[in-house]
């Protein structure tokens, strides 16, 4: 279980960077933002998606890969952008948190 765990962190880590990438693309329209996220998306990203298949189903796979990409990109999105965080955002990133736990604890029996 923790491989899957350390393909699918590797894997929300990717389009992380892509999707901050492609953001400060649009925001500063810098090819080398653009180039970077493509390469990612086009790239590293299928890579880890068929690596990571080798160990778990495509439903743990990206149930895992989209909680994650989602945490992170709202605390990027806070942290980096300056975008706003309500309660809802806080309860949505408990929820994903305690998701995967309970899939970590479904997947480890």
């Amino acid at each position: 279980m923790s491989q899957i765990f350390a393909y699918t962190m590797a894997l929300a880590l990717s389009e992380t960077i892509a999707m901050t990438a492609l953001t400060k693309y649009a925001k500063s329209y810098n090819t080398y933002y653009l180039i970077a996220g493509s390469v990612l998306y086009g790239i590293v990203i299928p890579y880890m998606i068929i690596s990571s298949l080798n160990f778990t189903g495509i439903g743990t796979v990206n149930l895992l890969w989209n909680i994650l990409t989602t945490v992170s990109m709202i605390i990027i999105g806070y942290s980096l952008f300056n975008e706003k965080l309500n309660h809802l955002h806080l309860v949505s990133l408990l929820l994903g948190v305690c998701s995967i736990i309970i899939l970590y604890f479904a997947d480890d029996k």
